[in-house]
């Protein structure tokens, strides 16, 4: 029942406000068995796992974390050309094991790695609860890597496999900044910046303060990226600001920012950033009270913006908190527009620890204004440093671009991971942008955003086993998919599947075209080539009158199976029905027909109850009257309460043909009729007692029979049965 009312809620929210794109339908779904590159690591028992995460693509190859090792794998085989192991010893095993880990945990999983200068290359990992990092060099000599230095990993790379944390290198200063935890229980995230030419000086780095809720609390990392000038943080954590009707405090989604050239503050501030600021992400369907979705799951990079040259957009996954309902959206976001609320927007702030957030007027912001960059904010006045220290946080939230792009339902899988391949060329010159989302049952969807609509182009599934999507990376010529023990190469497109020109066309994916020639669906990377005259493709309308109507199934060869193609297929005939051209329902349209549908039932089921109460009551009526026939039994046949002798009212006369044989006492009533009036008789017929009782006036038995008390002049004998 709550979960039908959250459904209904849901729906009418989006029936206000602008179309959203609930649970939309893919224009296929396939099962990817060949032309997928399968990368699985080495034999491992079932209690052994991988925990793969993809740690840098450079080119052709991609560079990847694991158990014990890295791995250079290439794109176009998926097979290890280098690779790295680094194992913990026994004794630092035993060590993590007795602390209560178990012996998978207590491994040596690489969750760092940067490429530096001259050949070196900085590798980082969870080394059995202790972090670690080693600066490997390449021996030209012998063709391989060897170690060149290790040292502590604390506040660089996390202590466990499954913790969410984030690293990005700077080439140009030779630092890495981190976003994770620094201590074995994790009660102490930050984020982290150390000069690696210094490691061994002992220079401390720059963190944000420890132990301020109102700077981190309890985070989960989830990107980074250098923008500008500036290095972006995107993370979920508790919301000081926020409590729920459980006195619990809510989780947001967060971006934060750093400056590059930040050197901390003057002493004693001088290991603290004096740049650090936070805003809330806004994911939401609009309405009188929004619909949020709280919880950051995947950030893509940012990819030029379709509508202005100068700026750039980042798409993001959220999610509602754990819950019977659980839901996943899709939402971009500006990068122009979260420049602009941490420059000019205003400061949430608290006056004393019980007192509402509310906005800081602008007249008590100091200047130079918190967290913006300086030349050298070591100079910085301390009203400014102890300003941003005590509020890093924005008033003013980000908001979404138009809102959710598309939201998945309960009923569908958990999205977990985003990718964007930018400016795709169609056939006609123009210029789209495709997104890859990662999902947690092992499938890959492909989308693309025409108008204010989103058109779901297809459902693959990469993963046979349900196994969970951690990592998405999209190249020119392969998309790359990440699941925990496997790592995955397949082609960023499907067109092979449509079996037909209007189902190749219905996909609107730019990578899709029929060609007339061939009589088949291909791609620009098919080898046949685009050629603007033989070729039929339609992005904006998914329908072209170049198609014929009515097309026979192609031969998809053994490249997968079809599980649906936007096309019906009779398992009889082995015949194709195109699907109707109108346009699909908008969430708007379904959500007005489910409440017509509700305020329909409620109005039958009310007149039903309503006559079916007026009948009950009429029966009642029937069965009352019915006992005072002197029967045993009522109109249904149950037993009533036996008759005494000792009970006296007006004589009853018996028929001698009763089925009884004889007559009864003179003085014999039933119990029921001690509770209705004599005066208040009525006929009834003796076709089922054999008994006939004196008249009654059927107005006054309802009226006896609605009543609570006797008449007055009503005399009764006490009765013990």
């Amino acid at each position: 029942m709550e979960r039908s009312l959250f459904l209904l809620t849901l729906l009418l929210l989006i029936s206000r406000t602008a179309t959203v794109s609930v649970n939309v339908q893919p224009r296929q779904n396939i099962q990817l068995l060949s032309g997928v590159l399968r990368f699985d690591g080495e034999n491992r028992t079932e209690d052994e796992h991988n925990h793969f995460k993809l740690l840098e693509h450079d080119g052709d190859s991609l560079l990847v974390g694991a158990r014990n090792a890295v791995y250079n794998l290439s794109i176009a085989s998926m097979k290890a050309g280098h690779e790295l192991k680094w194992a913990p010893p026994y004794k630092v095993v035993e060590t993590c094991t007795m602390k209560g880990k178990t012996t998978d945990e207590c491994q040596n999983y690489v969750r760092v790695l940067a490429k530096q200068a001259e050949g070196q290359v900085l590798i980082c990992g969870t080394y059995a609860y202790s972090p670690k990092c080693r600066i490997y060099r390449y021996d030209a000599a012998t063709s391989e890597f060897k170690v060149y230095e290790q040292f502590d990993g604390e506040a660089i790379s996390p202590y466990s496999p499954h913790d969410n944390s984030t690293a990005i290198y700077l080439r140009k200063t030779d630092e890495i900044i981190s976003g994770t935890v620094s201590d074995f229980v994790g009660n102490d995230p930050l984020i982290y910046r150390r000069r690696l030419t210094k490691v061994k000086s002992g220079e401390e780095g720059i963190r944000t303060q420890r132990d301020d809720v109102r700077v981190l609390d309890n985070p989960n990392f989830v990107a980074s990226f250098e923008y500008k000038e500036h290095i972006y943080f995107w993370l979920r954590e508790k919301a000081a600001e926020a409590v729920d009707n459980n006195e619990e405090r809510q989780v947001y989604a967060r971006v934060a920012r750093v400056c590059k050239e930040d050197k901390g503050g003057p002493r004693p501030s001088h290991d603290k950033w004096t740049s650090f600021l936070k805003a809330r992400l806004n994911c939401s369907i609009g309405a009188a009270t929004p619909f949020y979705f709280n919880e950051l799951k995947a950030v893509s990079d940012p990819v030029p913006s379709p509508s202005s040259p100068s700026d750039h957009l980042v798409f993001a996954v959220f999610a509602t908190p754990d819950s019977s309902v659980r839901m996943s959206a899709v939402c971009a976001f500006s990068m122009q527009t979260i420049r602009d609320t941490f420059d000019k927007g205003t400061f949430k702030y608290q006056r004393t620890g019980s007192s509402q957030w509310t906005s800081l007027p602008r007249s008590e912001i100091p200047s130079p204004r918190p967290g913006s960059c300086s030349a050298d904010s070591s100079k910085l006045p301390e009203s400014t440093v102890s300003f941003v220290m005590r509020n890093p946080l924005m008033h003013q939230a980000v908001s979404s671009l138009r809102g959710p792009l598309f939201v998945e339902g309960s009923a569908r899988a958990e999205l977990t991971q985003i990718a964007v391949l930018p400016s795709v060329q169609s056939v006609d010159g123009g210029r789209h942008t495709l997104i890859y989302v990662g999902t947690s049952d092992g499938r890959v969807l492909k989308a693309i955003q025409i108008g204010n609509e989103t058109v779901l182009i297809q459902s693959a599934l990469v993963f046979p086993s349900g196994a969970p999507i951690v990592n998405l990376l999209t190249t020119d010529s392969r998309i790359i998919v990440v699941s925990p023990d496997e790592v995955a190469s397949i082609p960023p497109e499907g067109c092979s599947f449509a079996p037909s020109c209007a189902a190749c066309v219905r996909l609107q994916d730019p990578h899709c075209a029929w060609d007339e020639r061939l009589s088949r669906c291909v791609s620009r990377s098919d080898g046949s080539g685009w050629r603007q005259g033989d070729v039929i493709q339609n992005v904006v309308r998914g329908e072209s009158p170049q198609c014929p109507l009515v097309t026979s199934m192609g031969d998809d060869g053994d490249s997968g199976i079809v599980l649906g193609v936007g096309a019906v297929i009779s398992p009889r005939l082995g015949s194709t029905e195109l699907p109707s051209s109108s346009p699909p329902y908008t969430g708007q349209t379904v959500a007005l027909a489910c409440l017509v549908c509700v305020i329909l039932a409620s109005v039958c089921g009310f007149f039903v109850g309503f006559r079916i109460a007026s009948a009950r009551r009429m029966v009642d009526a029937h069965h009352s009257a019915s006992s005072t026939s002197g029967s045993d039994y009522d109109s249904f046949g149950r037993a009533r309460l036996t008759r005494h002798d000792s009970l006296t009212a007006a004589s009853v006369k018996m028929d001698p043909h009763t089925i009884y044989g004889g007559p009864p006492s003179k003085h014999s009533v039933d119990a029921t009729s001690l509770v209705i009036p004599a005066a208040m008789s009525m006929s009834h017929h003796g076709g089922s007692s054999g008994t006939t009782t004196p008249g009654r006036d059927r107005n006054a038995l309802m009226t006896s029979l609605n009543n609570t008390t006797l008449p007055r002049d009503y005399k009764v004998k006490k009765v013990y049965l």
